[in-house]
């Protein structure tokens, strides 16, 4: 098998980040998307009040482009200077009702009945903001915008990343199929050399007893290496696990999962390869396929 091809197209990245701030006459709208590793979905949304109305529609947009991950979304606005100005409001009544149960408070306390503006404004319901109710409708459909510049700024954000993370995989996958190719050149040789040293060995055992070895016994014994050290069926496996991830890479949706478990595959195929060679060549290049198939487990965890 020759090494894995590239392709114009990777699974995306379960970490990324992506912003977007749009400014209004009423304000500025700043929203930003950062996501990390997570085994599902997970959205936590951070919206400002003034525009709360918007958390479940971000909630339902994030979860339409994303399928893995913990995605968190902040969509904050803030009032230009001359919007937060007009939308400031004192209720007066609630003021001086406050100003006076504060009063009364001090001196059934019997402390100082001295009461300042600060400790009035204080008190809730004295200052209110009077814009809160009528939002402008140009700042919600600034912050639904904002919004989809930010998530489609995390998406390219994601998919450069997973762009080099299956470059990563693919230059693994291409040392893997190097050594299965060493192995299948190998794994023929085997039973030759192991007839080879239990002929010696036998030869010396006999040598001076005036006992011939016995041909048809050493032909079984040969035989019985040869079935059990027979590795055909485990490289033929895991060449068409090597084709199936590089297939899977050259994919732009979510196979994270699917390559997660194709990765344990990896690892019951190579571990047998390594429990039939006994020979010390074979098992160096079981060894370094053993680290790759690891690195390439920490890669593939990385994947939406």
């Amino acid at each position: 098998m020759t090494g894995p091809s590239t392709s114009s197209k990777s699974p995306l990245s379960m970490t990324g980040a992506g912003s977007a701030s749009i400014d209004t006459s009423a304000g500025r709208v700043d929203a930003e998307a950062r996501s990390v590793n997570h085994r599902f979905l997970k959205v936590s949304a951070h919206v400002s009040s003034a525009i709360s109305s918007l958390e479940t529609e971000v909630e339902n947009r994030v979860r339409a482009g994303v399928e893995r991950g913990h995605v968190t979304v902040s969509l904050r606005f803030t009032r230009s200077s001359s919007a937060a100005a007009a939308a400031f409001h004192v209720d007066t009544a609630v003021a001086k009702a406050a100003a006076k149960r504060l009063r009364e408070m001090a001196q059934a306390a019997g402390i100082d009945p001295d009461v300042t503006l600060r400790d009035v404004l204080a008190v809730p319901g004295v200052v209110g903001d009077a814009g809160s109710s009528e939002l402008p409708p140009e700042v919600v459909a600034a912050a639904s915008e904002a919004l989809d510049a930010a998530l489609a700024s995390h998406r390219m954000s994601r998919a450069r990343e997973g762009r080099h993370l299956a470059d990563e995989c693919r230059a693994i996958l291409a040392r893997i199929a190097v050594n299965a190719a060493a192995m299948r050149v190998r794994a023929p040789e085997l039973p030759k050399l192991y007839r080879d040293r239990l002929t010696a060995r036998i030869a010396a055992l006999l040598d001076g007893s005036g006992v011939a070895p016995d041909p048809a016994a050493l032909a079984r014994e040969v035989a019985t290496f040869a079935d059990r050290a027979d590795v055909a069926e485990e490289l033929a496996r895991l060449d068409a696990h090597l084709s199936h991830a590089a297939s899977l890479l050259a994919s732009d949706a979510a196979v994270g999962r699917k390559l997660d478990f194709l990765i344990q595959e990896f690892h019951r195929e190579i571990n047998t390869l390594g429990s039939k060679s006994p020979d010390p060549e074979m098992t160096a290049i079981v060894l370094d396929v053993k680290a790759d198939v690891e690195r390439l487990r920490e890669q593939v965890q990385n994947f939406e």
